[in-house]
């Protein structure tokens, strides 16, 4: 095998000890709240990834390599993976879930920030556990592998085939990580929108429990919510429109985010990423919302706008928040949800799906072929804004935006196999893959994703991860030519 196993070794165990270091909040919240038989399970699990971390990293803290492209991609895949593994122990362990498959779905859903839960009433399981979901969600926005690149530098580890391996190329420009610096600068945004939004719920008298999770969930665009009713247990517009600005905060490329506080808002205005997306957001509104009016779905225009604002803007972001029965909706308004899953949110973000960027580059791709077929002879460059896309990237983007519609279809017709609808089955496919979470049919609002057996449920575990890791990163180790060669 061309892998090289030191890295590996020390990259695996430095993601174990990041999940595990990540338990010890969730055991402080459990003796907060009494919880003593959680405090003795987090403890233990905490051990147990520090001992295996440790036993991993420390022989081989010492080396110095660097991360060739075939490295690169088995180890972003396998850290994925690791953590997943370890932040299921908490679920199987304290008998939540019964078995390891469910723990491990739920898991790799909260990491992945997809949102699709096995747990119908959280209220019926322990406050630190509830915690330990949302905390892993907001871990996994930014990705766990990103974390580790923040200090790959002080390890003697070159991250920028790291970098372009977990980011998949998403931006049209360089994802602006190039090594620990720009990361962390990408962290203290992240916290500082999270800081932000935690103490705006504060202000809308949400308590600081409620706060910080629905925080963690908004921000990294989970979509997880600590009551059965979800957000509208608190019945506030206030908290509604706050949670809503900051999915859509999460979904846009933190890249660009950045213009802001050094105050170029123009320049950001005037990003066509951007622009593209506040048009999606802003159709979606406009067009659902006065077809539900006129389908006479709810009793009063101000119940029409308010009940559907919050769930449109939860499918747009991907941030998966199931707020009111939106499987009563007209088939033409699913519809048009569905369709948004498969754009998602911009690049460089918490959120899933295609992703903006790539939607655009798709549209000027087709653009460029009409009016070739007028012009045969005509040199036209797919442009983003003023600036040319190069033909290997357009190849690219055209490449993935096929193998996402590929893996869609076969994921669709392998979940057949267990036996639902055809609106639960794609549903389901698209939400795991999309990491949404909103599934439709019988795995819609009010449902869990316990509508499908063991079999099922893992299908969706392996379109979860496919999705956080833009696909080519795992599936190109089942490709013969990586096992192959020494590049």
């Amino acid at each position: 095998m061309n892998i090289n196993p030191i890295l590996i070794r020390k990259l695996t165990g430095l993601v174990s000890l990041i999940v595990g270091v990540a338990l010890l909040p969730s055991a402080i919240c459990a003796l907060i709240y009494g919880e003593l038989h959680m405090v003795k399970i987090f403890l233990l699990i905490f051990a147990a990834l520090a001992a295996l971390g440790l036993a991993l990293f420390l022989p081989v803290r010492r080396s110095t390599h660097q991360i060739r492209t075939r490295d690169a991609f088995f180890i972003v895949t396998m850290c994925w993976i690791t953590a997943s593994l370890a932040a299921a122990a908490p679920y199987c362990v304290s008998g939540v879930l019964p078995n390891y498959a469910d723990a491990f779905f739920e898991a790799v859903s909260n990491i992945t920030t997809t949102g699709a839960n096995l747990i119908a009433s959280p209220e019926t399981i322990p406050k630190s556990l509830l915690f330990w979901r949302s905390l892993i969600s907001w871990i996994g926005g930014m990705g766990i592998l990103l974390f580790v690149i923040s200090v790959l530098p002080a390890l003697g580890i070159g991250t920028a085939n790291l970098a372009n391996a977990e980011t998949g190329g998403s931006s049209i420009e360089k994802y602006k990580l190039r090594l620990s610096e720009n990361a962390k600068y990408v962290y203290m945004l992240y916290i500082s929108l999270s800081a932000a939004e935690f103490l705006l719920l504060l202000a809308g008298r949400m308590n600081p429990f409620d706060a910080l999770l629905n925080t963690f969930s908004s921000i990294s665009n989970c979509g997880l919510s600590n009551y059965t009713e979800g957000i509208s247990y608190f019945n506030s517009v206030y908290i509604e429109i706050i949670i809503a600005i900051f999915c859509i905060l999460g979904a846009t490329n933190f890249s660009t985010l950045q213009l802001l506080p050094r105050r170029k808002a123009r320049v950001f205005l005037r990003e066509p990423e951007i622009r593209a997306y506040g048009f999606i957001i802003a159709f979606a509104l406009v067009v659902i919302t006065p077809v539900l009016l006129f389908a006479r779905t709810y009793g009063s225009f101000a119940d029409t706008v308010r009940n559907s604002f919050l769930q449109i803007i939860s499918f747009v972001t991907t941030a998966g928040y199931s707020v009111i029965n939106y499987n009563e909706w007209p088939v033409f308004c699913k519809m048009l949800l569905f369709f948004v899953l498969f754009i998602g949110g911009c690049s460089a973000s918490t959120a899933g799906g295609i992703k903006v960027s790539r939607f655009l580059v798709m549209l000027m791709l087709i653009r460029r072929n009409l009016y070739k077929r007028l012009h045969p002879n005509a040199v036209y460059a797919v442009k983003i804004g003023e600036r040319a896309i190069p033909a290997d990237k357009v190849s690219n983007i055209t490449v993935f935006v096929i193998v996402y519609g590929v893996i869609f279809c076969a994921g669709s017709i392998l979940l057949s196999l267990d036996g639902q609808d055809m609106e639960t089955t794609t549903g389901s496919v698209i939400a795991a893959l999309s990491n949404t979470g909103l599934g439709f049919g019988a795995a819609g609002y009010g449902s869990t994703f316990e509508v499908f057996s063991v079999w099922g449920r893992s299908l969706l575990s392996v379109l979860m991860l496919l999705g956080r890791l833009e696909l080519f990163a795992f599936l190109i180790l089942f490709t013969p030519s990586f096992w192959r060669g020494n590049r």
